[in-house]
């Protein structure tokens, strides 16, 4: 999203927004500011209609749209910010190419300087010449040891500066590839990782590949009867638990919603179950408390889908067996794994 505006326009929006944001009860944090400030600026059509909707519906932006909005309209700014960056360390070695070649050309021509003064030192006798010619090459090794001395200072303050760049674009990289609530992998992260694992499948690989997808069971029900900042918590504790459980051996994003997915190369069906089972059971013995309470809220349980890629196949083909599979989970009692061709 871009912000064309002046600074006196900019400061009305912000005068705007805050104001708007304590009306609904929206947290002041820096992604609440953004989203808000480019509601107020009516930069993005889609966005102002989407944040109406929730408004009408909730009285307030939770959380979790408020991370959905932002890193659907707002986020694309940090991408942008990625592209800059790859383009400024394009500029950089540009920059050292051109004052290579300089120092390339200056090399030789004080070569051919040298080469020259050897020749007329050795066809002249005169003091006063060889005098001068010699003050003339000790001029000439003299600037060409200044060149030599600015060239490394130009190529240390680029490293100083290649390593920066580098840093803020792994930096951008990894905040663009993560769920803004959660903080495990985001949706558009796990799209990128299942093709790249479909693509190596398909192209002879012999080991499986499995794949997850679960949700929290009765989640609306948890958000109507707590609210949604206690929703919020119920999110982010359950993607705790699938990055304990999936730590070295799996890929685990949020889909969307309360829908996660975790990708497993190198896993049979029969070992992805197992990894299901213990991400289930997990869930099913965690407690959550209100703020100030002392009892756990109801118990949380999540059903599991599971099944293996076969050779082919899309990814779109993969994830709806996969989901089937969570939907016969649900249907079949809900606080259970279901792999696909075996019984629930």
């Amino acid at each position: 999203m871009q912000y064309p505006e002046d600074a006196a326009k900019a400061a009305n929006y912000l005068r705007e927004a805050i104001p708007l944001m304590v009306k609904h009860g929206v947290e002041p944090n820096p992604r609440n500011f953004s989203l808000w400030y480019a509601y107020v600026a009516n930069s993005n059509a889609n966005l102002n209609s989407e944040l109406d909707a929730i408004l009408a519906e909730h009285g307030t932006c939770p959380a979790g749209h408020s991370a959905d909005l932002f890193r659907r309209y707002i986020i694309d700014d940090e991408v942008d910010f990625s592209h800059k960056v790859q383009a400024q360390l394009g500029e950089v070695i540009n920059s050292l190419s051109h004052q290579s070649s300089a120092m390339s050309e200056g090399s030789e021509n004080y070569q051919s300087f040298l080469e020259q003064g050897i020749d007329n030192l050795q066809q002249h006798h005169n003091k006063n010449d060889i005098k001068t010619m010699l003050s003339s090459l000790l001029d000439q090794t003299r600037r060409a040891n200044e060149m030599t001395q600015t060239f490394q200072c130009q190529i240390n303050e680029a490293h100083v500066e290649i390593s920066t760049l580098r840093k803020e674009l792994q930096s951008v990289q990894k905040e663009v590839a993560l769920d803004a609530l959660t903080k495990i992998n985001n949706r558009g992260a796990f799209d990128v990782q299942l093709q790249q694992e479909i693509d190596q499948q398909n192209s002879g690989s012999n080991k499986p590949l499995t794949l997850i997808v679960t949700d929290i069971d009765h989640f609306k029900r948890c958000n109507d009867t707590y609210g949604h900042v206690m929703g919020d918590k119920i999110l982010q504790s359950f993607a705790k638990v699938l990055k304990h459980c999936c730590d070295g051996v799996g890929f685990c994003a949020r889909y969307g919603g309360e829908e996660f997915v975790v990708i497993l190369p190198d896993y049979d069906l029969k070992r992805a179950q197992d990894i299901a089972e213990k991400i289930r059971t997990t869930i099913e013995r965690m407690k959550i408390k209100q703020r100030d309470q002392t009892e756990a809220i109801d118990q949380l349980t999540t059903s599991l889908g599971v099944a293996l890629y076969r050779t082919g196949e899309t990814a779109e083909s993969f994830i709806d067996r996969a989901d089937s599979c969570l939907y016969q989970a649900k249907q079949t009692g809900r606080n259970r794994t279901v792999a696909e061709n075996q019984e629930p």
